[in-house]
Formats: C-alpha cells, structure tokens, sequence
C-alpha cells in the first residue's frame, strides 16, 4: 500500500507546491511506495496562477525531466488529518499559528520544518534549503521501504 505524505504552506502556491513535485520525482525515481500531496492553511488572492514562478523556474533549471504541476491551490480539509500518513508544514513559525486558528487539535499532530515564506527570506536562499531537506527526507523514506 502507498504512503500518503502531505505538504502544507500558508497559499500552495509556492513551499509546499515546490516540496511536493521535488518529492514526488525523487521518490518515484527510487521507486518508493510513497506518494505526496500539498495544500495550503489560507489560500490567497494575490497569488496569480497555480505555481510560483520561483519554484517553477527552480523546478525547470535543475531537474529537467520533472514535470510541473499546473493545478490550482488547494485548500487543506480537516478530512486530510485522517488521510494523509504524515503532514508537514513548510514554516514552523507561520505555519503553527494558522493550525491554533484553523485546526487547533491537530495543531501537535503533524511535523514542523522552518522554510520562510518569499516576502521574508528570498526564494535564491529557500529553495536550495528546502531541496536538500526533500532530498534527505527521501533518502530516509528509502531506508524504510
């Protein structure tokens, strides 16, 4: 049976779209029976189109062969509490105020990793982090499958 990973960030537009696709091709490529997902806490207007053209461009530089992802953002449920195997969210700081707000009784169910939002750090510094982190996180998976 396939494992069911989640990845969360305030829009699904930018982090958690980005982990969610390097995941996806990392994992398929090691043949892990894991598979991941992303959606965000509070969905926001000011993003135009369905992926940040930060992670986009990343994305297209540096692994040519992934293919990108261009669905909307999707809004988390409390439904994906019971679903997903595991859900991480991209920023500890952010992303832990808005599960007191929304879902404060999962708030301590899911795991917190530290990537700041575009506005706060800038996407040349994040995004090498964050690859790293996805590809550590996918070498980890593989020692357990």
């Amino acid at each position: 049976m396939e494992s069911r990973i989640l990845f969360i960030c305030t829009g699904n537009f930018y982090r958690s779209r980005f982990a969610e696709m390097l995941f996806n091709y990392l994992a398929e490529k090691e043949k892990l029976p894991v598979k991941a997902f992303s959606k965000g806490l509070r969905l926001s207007k000011k993003n135009k189109g369905p992926l940040s053209s930060y992670a986009e461009n990343y994305l297209a530089e540096n692994y040519n062969e992934l293919e990108i992802s261009t669905r909307m953002p999707i809004p988390v449920t409390r439904q994906d509490f019971e679903y997903y195997d595991q859900i991480i969210a991209l920023d500890e700081t952010e992303h832990r105020a808005l599960m007191k707000q929304f879902f404060p009784t999962e708030e301590n169910q899911i795991t917190y990793w530290n990537f700041a939002d575009d506005y706060i750090e800038a996407p040349a510094m994040v995004l090498p982090k964050l690859e790293e982190k996805v590809k550590a996180f996918v070498a980890d998976l593989k020692t357990k499958y």
